[in-house]
């Protein structure tokens, strides 16, 4: 297998990867971007109670073998230096970064939402800080995009 067969390969394995995580819950719908953004994937979470569109973006890396969360911090370096080098996002973005030979998956926020007493900010981060990605931590994800855009809801609409 040359280079750049294996390069793509893992980069559909890794898409289909990500693609069974979010779907796992029926309230997120997925759509690829990454010709119109840079971002490999938006994920859009369905609340029919809201008029604001929820949306955070995704942006997928993978490599062959395993690795520890300190080692895909390390791998991940030149991944956060060209999402640096993108425009600044003004929604939450992030990243997904999975192994193939034992399919382990990670996460790290690239532009995380946070809401303070000050009302909702969006850090933008320097460095991957891979946890290993669970349905649990799908599930607080979402729940802090949701937190923050209700936060950004509460300011813009008063």
């Amino acid at each position: 297998m040359t280079n750049e067969s294996k390069e793509l390969f893992i980069a559909d394995r890794v898409r289909a990867l990500a693609t069974v995580v979010l779907t796992r819950r029926d309230d997120l719908a997925v759509a690829e971007t990454k010709q119109s953004t840079g971002l490999d994937y938006h994920v859009y979470v369905e609340r029919e109670d809201k008029p604001m569109r929820l949306a955070f973006g995704v942006l997928l890396r993978g490599v062959s073998s395993p690795v520890t969360a300190e080692h895909a911090n390390k791998v991940l370096g030149p991944t956060i230096g060209q999402f640096q080098g993108m425009r600044k996002f003004t929604y939450p973005v992030c990243l997904f970064f999975f192994t193939m030979r034992d399919e382990q998956a990670f996460f790290s926020w690239l532009a995380e939402p946070r809401v303070t007493d000050a009302g909702p900010k969006l850090v933008h981060h320097d460095q991957a800080n891979c946890a290993p990605l669970t349905d649990e931590l799908l599930d607080g994800i979402v729940e802090q995009v949701v937190s923050w855009y209700d936060a950004v809801e509460a300011v813009l609409i008063a």
